[in-house]
């Protein structure tokens, strides 16, 4: 019986030998590499899905050369500054059968104009989210031209979101994450989507990224008019502090390099009427002019002719002058 046994494993470790050596032979005469081999039951080889995923890495990467900091896109409303950030996965078998090769991450500053009232469009994200692909598109014509070379199950791959979007009402800073619905954030900026289905498809481009009344805060009529009061009174007080003595020491608060930078306006975002999604003048100041100079010498911790000790109270000397007219400092 033994003996029977192993004449039948032989035989069969045999016939697996011969077919491994038959299929390879037969891969070298049509001209395959182990590389060109389908990978997990796709018919494509490896090297070719390697190709389009490197192709199109190189071309985020150039996209971000040409928009170092930011990409500057105008629009009736105001100025959307978009930054595209990649993290990408190398490409392997175990990435290729996970179907994830990277996260491309959309940022957004947004500076609304003010006159007569700051507007956050509807079609925000929809705006970024088009000209970056249109852009991918003037550097690559091939990822939507030739889906032989970039098939979209390779592009889904990569998955597409936006990540913080912050407007920039005049000197005011503001989160949207603070104003939105959170399943509304989460669903229309944090949730991914398939750089290919939103490239193929405009239209499912602007439906995913679509925005209706009430996803977004409005501002009051009056906001921008306050702001500009609120900042000019900042002003004036800045001016009248500038220069003095404390201790037996002169000193003078640093010129500002620009004055639209010189003060930060916080809105109080935990005074905001969540129903009428209304976003009013409750603001809350704070000059941000550097360093001052005192005895001629900048008050840097390293450079200041002060004490460690004297440096906390001489800043918190400055706070409270400030704090009397309901300024930070």
């Amino acid at each position: 019986m033994s003996g029977k046994t192993n004449r039948i494993y032989n035989s069969s470790t045999v016939n697996v030998v011969w077919q491994y050596l038959y299929n390879m032979r037969l891969s070298k005469l049509k001209g395959l590499t182990e590389d060109d081999q389908p990978v997990d039951g796709d018919k494509r080889g490896i090297d070719k899905l390697k190709y389009a995923s490197d192709k199109f890495v190189q071309t985020v990467h150039k996209y971000r050369k040409q928009h170092l900091f930011w990409k500057k896109i105008s629009i009736p409303e105001g100025e959307i500054h978009s930054t595209i950030r990649l993290e990408e996965v190398p490409f392997s078998v175990t990435s290729y059968k996970d179907k994830f090769l990277g996260n491309i991450t959309c940022s957004i500053d947004f500076k609304p104009n003010m006159d007569p009232k700051p507007v956050i469009p509807l079609n925000l994200l929809q705006v970024a989210a088009t000209d970056f692909i249109d852009s991918m598109l003037e550097i690559n014509p091939d990822l939507k031209d030739k889906p032989s070379i970039y098939p979209s199950d390779i592009l889904n791959m990569y998955h597409f979101s936006f990540g913080h979007v912050t407007i920039y009402p005049a000197q005011g800073v503001l989160h949207l994450r603070d104003y939105m619905d959170t399943p509304t954030y989460n669903l229309r900026l944090l949730s991914p989507n398939g750089f290919g289905n939103i490239m193929f498809s405009r239209s499912h481009l602007l439906n995913v990224y679509k925005l209706i009344p009430g996803d977004v805060p409005t501002f009051d009529d009056e906001y921008s008019l306050a702001m500009a009061k609120l900042v000019k009174k900042a002003r004036s007080v800045y001016n009248g502090l500038k220069k003095g003595t404390w201790k037996g020491h002169t000193y003078e608060l640093s010129a500002p390099l620009d004055w639209t930078k010189a003060f930060i306006v916080h809105q109080d975002r935990f005074d905001y009427n969540r129903t009428d999604k209304v976003l009013r003048p409750n603001f809350e100041i704070k000059c941000n002019v550097g360093w001052e100079i005192v005895d001629g010498i900048k008050n840097t911790p390293e450079d200041s002719p002060l004490s460690k000790e004297e440096q906390q109270e001489f800043r918190q000397y400055l706070k409270s002058r400030f704090k009397n007219f309901d300024i930070g400092y």
